[in-house]
């Protein structure tokens, strides 16, 4: 049997896991004005690409006379796909607010040494 943590495979919580703190880091980023969030998404997307490109192992031993299919192949395409979008909405969600924001100088008042 594989291993299930809340339900699903060990391969999934871990994506799902590693998304939900990248997705909390880039909205915690966002707030405090730091420029660390695209980071985040972005490694997460490298070890999710990683992730997903890894084979994986069977369980039982395979004959030399069947033909392996991967039935995930579907999912898979999916999740890269979504994975994808999510990047370029990210991507363009930076340069929308980040990037393109004008900033004004201020003028100053006193000196601090």
């Amino acid at each position: 049997m594989t291993t299930l943590i809340l339900g699903i495979g060990l391969g999934l919580f871990i994506i799902v896991t590693l998304w939900l703190s990248a997705g909390l880091i880039f909205a915690v980023a966002l707030r405090t004005e730091k420029r660390i969030g695209g980071f985040a998404v972005a490694v997460a997307a490298v070890i999710t690409i990683i992730l997903v490109s890894v084979p994986k192992n069977s369980e039982y031993p395979r004959s030399h006379h069947e033909k392996s299919y991967d039935h995930l192949f579907i999912w898979r395409v999916i999740l890269l796909t979504l994975l994808a979008g999510s990047s370029l909405v990210a991507l363009i969600a930076y340069i929308k607010y980040e990037l393109m924001e004008s900033r004004r100088p201020r003028k100053i008042t006193t000196w601090i040494f």
